[in-house]
């Protein structure tokens, strides 16, 4: 019996938030600018994904939702873990006219304001 098995490379593709720039709380836009992580407070979301202080989550596909929010679709990895975790993230334009986006999980717990970084 003669097998063949043929493997196919799907490159990884992220999905992107169509923001136009870095958006965060000062720790954030500091570790944007910078690099440095201060602040266990830490809030970053960049056009690819959200950080705190421990954790990274990725956006791997965005769905549009009311209310100038999108759904996102994310793959998180944690300090001090050596597993990646699936979940859902929802991502709201500020309803008051501010330059600025609010964060929630999927439990619909918030995250943070995160403003527009200079």
């Amino acid at each position: 019996m003669l097998s063949l098995t043929v493997a196919v490379g799907v490159p990884a593709i992220s999905a992107e938030l169509d923001i136009p720039g870095n958006y965060g709380n000062e720790a954030g836009c500091r570790h944007a600018a910078t690099g440095d992580f201060e602040g266990d407070d830490l809030l970053l979301l960049t056009r690819r994904d959200v950080s705190t202080y421990a954790t990274l989550c990725s956006f791997v596909h965005l769905y549009p939702a009311e209310a100038d929010s999108h759904v996102a679709v994310v793959t998180c990895g944690h300090e001090g873990e050596g597993y990646t975790t699936l979940g859902l993230m929802r991502v709201q334009k500020d309803p008051d006219g501010v330059d600025a986006y609010h964060i929630f999980d999927e439990d619909g717990a918030t995250w943070g304001k995160a403003g527009r970084c200079p």
